[in-house]
């Protein structure tokens, strides 16, 4: 008959075997993971607390038994701490959104460590029975015990919840074996730990409970091999492998006294674990196969997915499609800009009813004299409550709002912006004009929870807002609800402003016979301009003449040989003013072309969104030999947050060619600073400051003036034109910008000033 102690052995044995074999093949699979270095943790202290409660139990030495009864149930309270960190934290991933509780069972965990191994709170003392040591519990019994059940009802309900959550099928499964190991040894527990105890007053049975970890460590073993979990692959049949070879290495040397017997069963344990290894083969490789066939599935679940994904996007295009050529009817039943208005919010709902918009009112804004010039609201049984309450509040006979820019209602932003705007509060979009009290009694009538404010455009810019009412709330709004009311607005702009156009064609009929009749100032202003064009051939014949007598002088002379017993340097020099004079005369027609073509509108700009500071690098780099052969400097500073500009590339070019050549003409010592920066209004400063000869007080209204220039600047360069800052400004000024300058006077510097638009209109 075989001894119960042997038996109890052996399974201490068995369940130490396992569980060092799966501590080593978790913490190996990955050691870096904190669910597998949990894992090992946990396993540990089960595997103490058994070795303890065995030796407390086997032992008749009254001493020893309670030594390892208090390192028992210190393991204990150093397990459920392990067990609530692999499930509750690494495993369930709750860490840190339960800080608390995470820290309350850390502490209370090291507590009761700390009273079982060194006070008898826990367990007073020990004696012996004839079935082994007895522990007599001190009062602290209940408390441990409390602790324990909470840690195993937490773990419990938690993994329920986990389970029932989890979408994921292999995820559903690792739950469910974890729980279900988990709960046969959390229910073992309590029956033989706790409720046996108390009602028996005795732990004769406590050692059943303490055995109950192998079927936490045997479910656990199972996830793990089954599905993956932790990264380790075959276990389960390395498992039974080493189970079936320890129960053949037991019966063997401990369970057979014959000795031949010894030698034939330790043969057969020899060869099964040589057979052994074809088992362990084949499972690798069924495991190879159904990762193969769930690697399909998932593809196929993915393609699923995908399609009812492109079922859904096709339906809601479908629907926003509907959306937009019901629009587009609207649009082309009439001409009148009312109807046409008060169609469109009168559709919203229903064709936006799919996306819970119940209504919409819009505004109308005309930028050149800064009112809003029509306004259109849903027609229903509310609407004319509402009318009649924004009516009396304004004092106006339609209830029309006023926009204001600059103001902090949210249409006005919405058309300042031009951008969409979006609220849960009425009152955010048409306070102050309309009452906030009043606007909030529309909005429970209305019973809505949110508004979007979308711009209306026409020929790129802003002509108003349309405000559509939702029964959603502002969270709910989606970018599709943005894009399909972007989409539903941008019909709107052009169609009404057409229609607009249309109906004023009358009255521009009439604007022509009134141009008719002022032909005769025309005809006065082309005699005055047929004045300025005999002032220009004047001017012009003086400064071409100039030059070209200088030319035709020198020439003529070199022709006559007066030249030919010149030295070679000064033969050199004559030519030099040769060349001179024909750039000057070169520079002078150029500019001239220029400026009359400015004037005449014959130029055509194609703004393209360019880098400034390269433009003027590019200009400074052309011009460095020049300020080399002066000996001054020149310096760039650029603000690195400097955006492109919307310029004409070549004409802006030649504007600061002209400005920084200026600065350098007219500069003896020091140099030249150019500064480039973003200010406000949307706008780019450029700053050219020189420590030249200045322009006095006098001269200031003939910097920017055709074939003017200071008397300072005449002396101290004769062949200018003129014409160089005329050009640049009318260049300035077709690009929507500013040039201007500033001086302190003869000798002290010039500052020549640019302002750009980053964005032209």
């Amino acid at each position: 008959m075989i001894d119960t102690y042997l038996v109890e052995k052996i399974i201490v044995i068995l369940i130490n075997l396992i569980g060092f074999w799966l501590m080593f093949l978790v913490y190996s699979a990955n050691k870096k993971e904190k669910l597998n270095q949990w894992f090992v943790a946990m396993t540990f202290f089960v595997i103490l607390w058994i070795n303890f409660a065995f030796l407390g139990y086997s032992t008749n030495d009254v001493q020893s038994a309670l030594i390892f009864y208090r390192l028992n149930w210190g393991s204990v309270a150093l397990f459920l701490v392990c067990s609530f960190y692999f499930y509750f934290i690494y495993f369930l991933k709750f860490k840190n959104k339960y800080k608390i509780l995470e820290y309350s069972v850390l502490f209370f965990g090291i507590f009761l460590f700390v009273l079982s191994l060194f006070t008898d709170f826990i367990i007073k003392n020990v004696i012996i029975e004839s079935w082994g040591a007895e522990i007599i519990f001190g009062y602290g019994n209940i408390l441990f015990n409390t602790y324990s059940i909470f840690i195993g009802v937490v773990i419990i309900v938690f993994l329920i919840k986990k389970y029932f959550k989890s979408h994921e099928k292999i995820q559903k499964i690792r739950t469910k074996y974890f729980l279900f190991g988990t709960f046969l040894f959390i229910l073992s527990n309590i029956i033989f730990n706790v409720f046996l105890p108390l009602i028996s007053n005795s732990v004769i049975y406590q050692h059943f409970g303490d055995y109950s970890a192998i079927f936490l460590l045997g479910f656990t073993a199972y996830a793990i091999v089954k599905h993956e979990l932790m990264g380790i692959k075959t276990l389960v049949t390395q498992i039974l492998i080493i189970i079936i070879s320890v129960i053949l290495f037991v019966d063997a040397f401990f369970l057979s006294s014959d000795f031949v017997m010894q030698i034939l069963k330790f043969g057969v344990l020899i060869a099964f674990v040589y057979f052994s290894r074809g088992m362990v083969e084949s499972v690798r490789k069924e495991k190879k196969a159904r990762k193969k066939l769930e690697d399909s599935y998932d593809k196929i679940d993915q393609s699923i997915k995908y399609a009812k994904d492109t079922n859904v996007k096709l339906k809601e295009k479908n629907e926003d499609l509907k959306v937009l050529l019901t629009i587009s009817d609207i649009i082309a039943r009439t001409l009148d800009p009312k109807k046409i208005g008060q169609d469109i919010v009168d559709s919203v709902p229903k064709n936006l009813h799919y996306l819970k918009y119940i209504a919409s009112f819009m505004v109308l804004y005309d930028a050149r004299t800064k009112r809003t010039y029509a306004y259109f609201i849903t027609e229903s049984i509310i609407t004319k409550k509402i009318r009649k309450l924004v009516g009396k509040t304004l004092g106006k006979r339609s209830g029309e709002i006023s926009v204001c820019l600059g103001s902090d209602d949210l249409i006005a932003k919405t058309i300042e912006k031009e951008k969409i705007q979006i609220s849960n509060k009425l009152e955010d979009f048409i306070a102050p004009s309309v009452n906030v009290n009043v606007c909030r009694i529309i909005q429970k009538l209305a019973k809505a929870k949110s508004y979007v404010s979308v711009p209306l455009f026409s020929s790129g810019r802003v002509i108003g807002a349309i405000i559509f009412v939702s029964i959603k709330s502002k969270k709910e709004i989606t970018q599709r609800d943005k894009k399909i009311l972007s989409g539903f607005s941008s019909h709107i702009g052009s169609a009404i402003e057409n229609a607009e156009l249309y109906k004023k064609t009358s009255i521009q009929m009439k604007e022509v016979k009134r141009l008719n009749m002022s032909l005769e100032n025309a005809n006065q202003k082309l005699k005055e301009l047929l004045e300025v064009k005999n002032e220009f051939l004047h001017i012009t014949s003086h400064q071409l003449r100039t030059p070209l007598t200088a030319i035709r002088g020198m020439i003529s002379m070199w022709y006559d040989g007066d030249f030919d017993d010149l030295p070679k340097k000064e033969k050199r020099r004559m030519v030099k003013r040769i060349l001179t004079s024909t750039e000057r005369l070169n520079n002078i027609t150029n500019d001239m072309l220029d400026s009359l073509e400015l004037e005449g509108g014959f130029l055509r700009f194609q703004f393209k969104a360019s880098s400034i500071s390269n433009i003027i690098r590019e200009t400074i780099n052309t011009l460095k030999p020049n300020f080399e052969e002066k000996k001054i400097y020149i310096k760039m500073k650029v603000d690195p947050k400097i955006p492109d500009v919307e310029v004409e590339s070549n004409y802006i070019r030649q504007v600061f060619m002209n400005i920084i050549d200026n600065a350098c003409k007219y500069t003896k010592e020091g140099g030249v600073d150019v500064s480039i920066k973003k200010i406000k209004n949307n706008c780019v400063e450029i700053k050219v400051v020189d420590s030249g000869i200045g322009i006095s007080e006098d001269d200031y209204e003939k910097v920017f003036e055709k074939f003017s220039r200071g008397e300072n600047a005449i002396k101290e360069n004769a062949s200018g034109s003129g014409l160089g800052l005329f050009i640049a400004r009318e260049i300035i000024n077709a690009h929507g910008g500013k040039i201007d300058f500033q001086s302190d006077g003869i000798g002290q510097g010039t500052t020549v000033r640019v302002l750009l638009k980053i964005k032209h209109k």
